[in-house]
């Protein structure tokens, strides 16, 4: 196999760069920049808001080894624009609810169009073409999605003090219409005849079943570990601003925070790229959870410091900037490249369940014990994952 381009020079990467940024910023990012809106206007309590997004991403997680075997049989260049283009339409639907039945519709849609959209997907189809030279772009992919949450706070409160949350919802969906579509299409679309040019696992090749891949050396280990990580920045992410507001955070203060991890995050995946292969994955990943449960200790402590919520924000973004670029490394690593899209998909699939219980999982905690033990919580969940982690095969750390 030749060596691909460099990134910076490579149209298909080029294009996931730029359409990751912007459906993370329209489909995911846009539920915590906007759901104090919704409470506000319909009068939904914060367990009933957040139970939407809890929905989409078991949605998406449900989905996630389905889409996976798809694009391991060579369908991403129809699978992944047409993820965009549902995208596009739960947007629009989303500006027309009016009722907490119909806000959960259009987020469950969303949450399955996330599965064709978002990370898992875009990372199986380049390590389906890449293989060994995969991080490199997985890298770079990320070094510039890490500005979806950047994009996401500042352009939703602009739009709200402009025409409310609607016109911030329109904004998203031209975004999404004007660049994801046809700039997820390219991507898979290249690569996928990188695939076939270089005679790399020919589309409709059957894959290895699921069931198996579940009771194969070390899966449980590594999703268990990224999936406790997972649950403890899921909450405090969908509930960022309910939370530095409750622990006294000028609201000024806490977007400067909200926008300041999309940097951080860019910050980490730079100094990762910079080091390259010299440094392991499975320790640079352990090092990230140690990080994040940091992270949520400085957040706590915002209530008697607020500007502490900057070094959250910082310390959070680049814990959480690592581990998405290193969990499909360290999935190849565990797992094997045969069937790829559905190994990372059924190790994803334990993520995505975190991140869909986390949003209500943190309303009931936060409502029956406080924030202080919602806290508590985020320190440990990390902390367990490390230790799972440190159950991975010896070569793994190698």
């Amino acid at each position: 196999m030749t060596t691909p381009p460099k990134v910076w020079r490579d149209p298909a990467i080029l294009a996931f760069m730029v359409a990751e940024t912007v459906i993370w910023a329209a489909i995911f990012y846009s539920f915590p920049a906007l759901v104090l809106q919704w409470q506000g206007e319909f009068g939904w309590s914060a367990t009933q808001a957040m139970g939407a997004f809890s929905i989409a991403l078991a949605v998406q997680g449900l989905a996630a080894p389905w889409v996976g075997r798809l694009i391991d049989r060579g369908r991403a260049p129809l699978g992944m624009p047409l993820g965009a283009l549902g995208a596009l339409i739960g947007l629009v639907a989303l500006t027309q609810i009016t009722t907490l039945w119909q806000f959960y519709a259009v987020w469950t849609w969303l949450g399955l169009m996330m599965g064709f959209t978002l990370y898992d997907a875009t990372f199986s189809v380049v390590t389906r073409a890449r293989g060994p030279h995969a991080r490199a772009a997985i890298t770079a992919i990320t070094l510039a999605a890490g500005f979806a949450s950047t994009l996401a706070y500042p352009l939703t409160a602009v739009m709200i003090e402009i025409g409310g949350w609607r016109a911030a919802v329109w904004a998203l969906a031209g975004l999404v219409l004007v660049l994801v579509l046809p700039l997820l299409w390219l991507g898979a679309k290249r690569l996928e005849v990188e695939v076939q040019s270089r005679n790399l696992q020919p589309a409709g090749k059957p894959t290895l079943a699921a069931q198996h891949i579940m009771r194969r050396p070390g899966f449980w280990p590594l999703a268990g570990g990224f999936a406790l990580t997972a649950l403890g920045s899921a909450i405090l992410l969908a509930h960022l601003l309910p939370l530095l507001t409750a622990l006294g955070v000028p609201m000024g203060l806490a977007i400067l925070a909200a926008s300041t991890i999309g940097p951080a995050q860019v910050a980490a995946r730079v100094l990762l790229m910079l080091a390259g292969a010299r440094v392991s994955a499975w320790q640079v990943s352990l090092g990230a959870f140690i990080l994040l449960s940091l992270a949520a200790l400085t957040i706590g402590a915002a209530a008697a410091l607020p500007v502490l919520a900057l070094v959250f924000a910082v310390a959070q973004g680049m814990g959480n900037g690592v581990i998405s670029i290193l969990r499909p490394v360290v999935t190849r690593e565990v797992m094997g490249e045969v069937g790829f899209g559905e190994s990372a998909g059924a190790v994803a699939r334990l993520s995505l369940f975190a991140f869909a219980i986390a949003p209500g999982l943190g309303a009931l905690l936060a409502d029956a014990a406080g924030y202080g033990a919602v806290i508590m919580l985020c320190v440990a969940a990390p902390l367990l994952g490390a230790l799972l982690l440190r159950r991975l095969p010896p070569t793994t750390g190698a």
